[in-house]
């Protein structure tokens, strides 16, 4: 390891994929920022000589202000920002208050561009790099998960336009896309599901099933949280790096919804809401 290794802040650092992006970066020989709302919660991470833990919600001022301070103070310097963190909501767009999707736009957009405008002059003067946590639901909306899928989208268009504002300055934008992944997001998802709060919708046969369906798929068939780190490490280290990385199981399949009219998409999607909301009443059924 090097004496002077390179810093890296990885926002949402204390589980799932920012947990695994901390850990492999530092085995890789980064020195690593590992921010999160509560420290805590970061546990054996702590006890790394290589990670910095740092008190951070995205969308606390005080709290950005105090780990530019931090960076600055250490003289590490800032070579990489992975923006990480990030909520879910998700529901019947019809039956979703306005609230809950200021509270998805304000975490998954507006606080990355908080943190990001934050530390530009730090990353600047690294010409460093800058690594934005997006999804597949960045390019491929499904139904009912909308405020997600919304922000996602948002954010990828907020990082063309970032990237295209400051690459002749020598800092890289890019955009993870990851597809299933298992993290504790899918027992979150479950947690979701047995709230009432959209139980009363015309929409809620449909999306319970289809939130059924996501979650056993997330458990059963997503890939660990490594390939993601991995992928982000080779973000932040090739020489020419690619403006997004899909990283899934089914990536071929993803590369087809880009391509796929949108009519066509909708008839596959509309396909399989029914065919999982006849299987889910047919479950249902047989367990009487």
């Amino acid at each position: 390891m090097s004496n002077n290794p390179k810093s890296i802040l990885v926002t949402g650092a204390n589980s799932g994929i920012g947990q695994a992006t901390a850990e492999y970066l530092v085995s890789q020989g980064f020195h690593v920022y590992a921010g999160t709302r509560n420290t805590n919660a970061l546990g054996d991470l702590c006890k790394n000589p290589n990670i910095s833990p740092v008190k951070l919600d995205v969308t606390n001022t005080e709290d950005i202000i105090e780990v530019k301070k931090l960076v600055e103070q250490n003289g590490t310097g800032l070579f990489g920002l992975v923006n990480n963190a990030g909520i879910t909501q998700a529901g019947p767009l019809m039956n979703v208050i306005v609230e809950d999707l200021r509270d998805q736009f304000e975490v998954n957009l507006f606080g990355i561009h908080q943190i990001t405008q934050a530390l530009f002059p730090l990353l600047l003067q690294a010409k460093g790099r800058i690594v934005m946590m997006s999804s597949v639901s960045g390019f491929f909306a499904t139904p009912f998960v909308g405020p997600y899928c919304s922000s996602k989208f948002a954010l990828e268009g907020y990082s063309d336009s970032l990237r295209r504002e400051i690459i002749s300055y020598g800092v890289k934008v890019i955009l993870i896309e990851p597809g299933r992944i298992v993290t504790p997001i899918w027992n979150k998802g479950e947690k979701f599901l047995k709230n009432v709060k959209y139980s009363h919708s015309i929409f809620w046969k449909e999306a319970k099933a289809m939130g059924e369906y996501a979650i056993l798929k997330g458990k059963t068939s997503g890939l660990p949280p490594i390939e993601v780190a991995k992928t982000v490490y080779n973000a932040l280290t090739s020489a020419k790096p690619k403006l997004r990385y899909i990283v899934a199981n089914n990536h071929f399949e993803y590369i087809l919804m880009k391509i796929f009219p949108a009519c066509f998409v909708d008839r596959l999607l509309l396909k399989k809401v029914h065919e999982v909301t006849r299987l889910a009443a047919q479950k249902a059924e047989e367990s009487k």
